[in-house]
């Protein structure tokens, strides 16, 4: 068969060669940084034309994983809005997977392959609630908003990789539970969190600002949760209102209302689930957050490692190196100027 004369020439190659799955109407993406660990096919070169955009592109790309078997089938079709976006934002929809079927580690390589290298993608634009209370009682406005994008491998420590998985899927498919996350400041929480919105659209995210927290507690806030079941509750900045239930601790009522909404007899009717984030020591925070089967995850925010912090810098093409650890708030801020500055006395300079 002359595959050179198909508008898809690999997908026919392949089709007769290798098992498949279609996953072009799921919204699957692969970052451009992930997709380098793949060797790209140039076999074959199949063009189209944008009049939107006035530039020929590849209408089908193939990329080969050697260590996985795998090969994947992209499309960066810049004909539309939604195509556009994604491609602005680094990342590539993939539409096939191809794979052979009578290799024994097939089914861990694409698990692999879809955990490690793929996402949903969602549009950056996000929709979250913040509770208000005026005159006639509570009520919740909802805004839009454009969370940036986060790189987890580039971003965060390694180890945070297993705990964003767990708070995602229990997030996207339970109803009951408590997140906690905690560290020092600027070390990416709120960006999370945020990030977090986008990545899962079946849920409705309500921010308690930090002076409503003590709301919780009243009765009439519960009709507000009730009108938005399955919904996710954060509170950020809460640690004076979840530390350890003492008779000096004035807010020991906002501990049982947590409690009760997350995993009490409210739970079941509510629906709802809780993020909690703060700044101090979770040894200060009350026991029974921590319990095991109402816990989510906890997760305590450092300084980026030394090797994570020149991983990032590297990828945004910045000719720097830093010797010390640093939060990604400091991070993403720095330029050469601090540096220069800072070289003098920690060691911190260019390459």
């Amino acid at each position: 068969m002359e595959t050179s004369t198909f508008s898809s020439p690999y997908r026919v190659l392949l089709n007769n060669l290798m098992a498949n799955l279609y996953i072009g109407g799921d919204e699957l993406v692969i970052h451009k940084e992930k997709l380098s660990q793949f060797q790209k096919c140039e076999d074959f070169h199949t063009m189209d034309y944008s009049s939107k955009t006035n530039e020929l592109y590849e209408s089908e790309e193939c990329y080969f994983h050697p260590e996985l078997g795998v090969f994947i089938l992209i499309n960066r079709d810049l004909s539309d809005d939604y195509d556009t976006e994604v491609f602005e934002e680094g990342l590539y929809r993939v539409e096939y997977v191809y794979y052979k079927n009578d290799f024994p580690n097939s089914k861990a390589n694409l698990i692999k392959l879809f955990s490690e290298y793929f996402e949903k993608y969602v549009s950056k634009e996000a929709k979250v609630s913040i509770l208000l209370k005026d005159n006639s009682g509570f009520d919740l406005k909802t805004h839009t908003i454009k969370p940036h994008r986060i790189d987890l491998d580039l971003m965060y420590n390694d180890d945070f990789m297993e705990v964003h998985t767990r708070v995602k899927h229990t997030i996207t498919n339970e109803n009951k539970g408590i997140v906690l996350l905690h560290g020092i400041a600027g070390s990416g929480k709120t960006n999370y969190i945020k990030w977090l919105t986008s990545q899962i659209p079946n849920k409705k995210f309500i921010f308690i600002p930090t002076t409503m927290i003590s709301s919780l507690t009243d009765p009439s806030f519960i009709g507000v949760l009730v009108d938005n079941q399955n919904s996710v509750l954060v509170l950020e900045d809460c640690e004076n209102y979840i530390a350890e239930r003492t008779t000096l601790n004035s807010n020991t009522d906002v501990v049982s209302s947590i409690l009760n909404i997350a995993d009490g007899m409210l739970s079941d009717v509510l629906e709802c689930q809780l993020i909690c984030t703060f700044n101090s020591d979770i040894s200060k925070i009350d026991a029974a957050l921590l319990r095991k089967g109402r816990l989510i995850a906890e997760y305590k925010f450092k300084e980026l490692t030394v090797e994570k912090c020149n991983k990032y810098l590297q990828s945004t093409d910045r000719n720097l190196v830093v010797e010390r650890p640093y939060s990604l708030a400091e991070l993403t801020n720095i330029d050469s100027k601090e540096l220069k500055a800072d070289n003098k006395q920690s060691k911190i300079g260019f390459k």
